[in-house]
């Protein structure tokens, strides 16, 4: 019998997020706040209209940003 593959809670989450405001924290620890247009399994995402805050405190504005699911480190 096949094993079927099946994403996990947290993947689950992300993908119901999509049209709502989040922000992400990367491993770096600067902070992305936008709406989530876009969510794969492997946690990667489009977000639109983002305001990135880096670590120094310097902010930014940006049209959109693809953050790959490896760089995340926390999402809310």
């Amino acid at each position: 019998m096949a094993k079927v593959a099946s994403v996990g809670i947290p993947v689950k989450l992300l993908h119901e997020g999509l049209g709502h405001t989040i922000t992400v924290e990367t491993k770096t620890g600067s902070l992305y706040r936008g709406t989530l247009e876009n969510a794969e399994d492997n946690m990667n995402m489009l977000i639109q209209g983002v305001t990135v805050t880096h670590k120094d405190g310097k902010v930014l504005s940006l049209e959109q940003v693809y953050i790959r699911g490896s760089q995340v480190g926390f999402r809310v």
